[in-house]
């Protein structure tokens, strides 16, 4: 399991007990920090496409799966 995939769990978690709670205040509160949860997820989803895009240009990888680097 990634943290994309942890962040994003708890973020349920937190929609599940908001769900649950009585009042609004908490009800709030809850759904505050499930949207944390999801702009965390978002970073790491975004952070591991640029690690994964990087990896794939690096030359010797290139090399390996048949590409030409890039020259510019």
């Amino acid at each position: 399991m990634t943290k994309e995939d942890d962040y994003r769990q708890n973020a349920a978690e937190m929609v599940e007990l908001a769900q649950r709670a009585i009042s609004s205040t908490d009800k709030g509160r809850l759904l505050a920090i499930a949207e944390g949860w999801l702009g965390l997820a978002d970073r790491a989803h975004k952070r591991a496409g640029v690690h994964l895009r990087n990896m794939t240009e690096h030359p010797l990888i290139q090399r390996k799966l048949g590409h030409q680097p890039n020259t510019k």
